[in-house]
């Protein structure tokens, strides 16, 4: 399934070392920055087609999911949660509540994912059995 990705690469020493060649070093280079529809793998890895005949595989690290606008994320009351990737900060989510005809109710405030996450798992998450000795 594909999803929509922003190439994040903060280090390109790790894919100097592993890429056979110049050329497709440039590859991730021109990429880094921009947003793609990318098919992600079961382990995570993106696979992102640059150019009809190229492609690049990124790691999970180097990339970040994308929504690039404002999506309904559920109800509360009579209000809709509503959600999007905050455009000054990859790594972070904007979140707004809105009424029926749309307006906003709360302005947007922004989270970094991965506190969305953990407290999502938290919450939310299947706590592990312990095991009995």
């Amino acid at each position: 399934m594909k999803k929509r990705i922003k190439v994040t690469i903060a280090d390109f020493a790790p894919l100097a070392e592993n890429l056979n060649n110049r050329e497709e070093l440039a590859l991730y280079e021109a990429a880094n920055g921009n947003t793609y529809d990318a098919e992600i793998e079961h382990d995570g890895y993106a696979i992102v087609d640059v150019t009809d005949e190229d492609y690049i595989e990124l790691a999970p690290g180097e990339y970040q999911l994308m929504i690039e606008e404002w999506t309904n994320a559920g109800q509360m009351g009579e209000w809709t949660l509503q959600t999007m990737s905050d455009p000054a900060d990859d790594k972070a989510l904007l979140y707004r509540t809105v009424d029926k005809a749309g307006t906003e109710i709360q302005a947007p405030q922004s989270l970094p994912k991965q506190v969305v996450e953990l407290v999502a798992n938290t919450w939310f998450g299947k706590k592990a059995k312990k095991i009995e000795e």
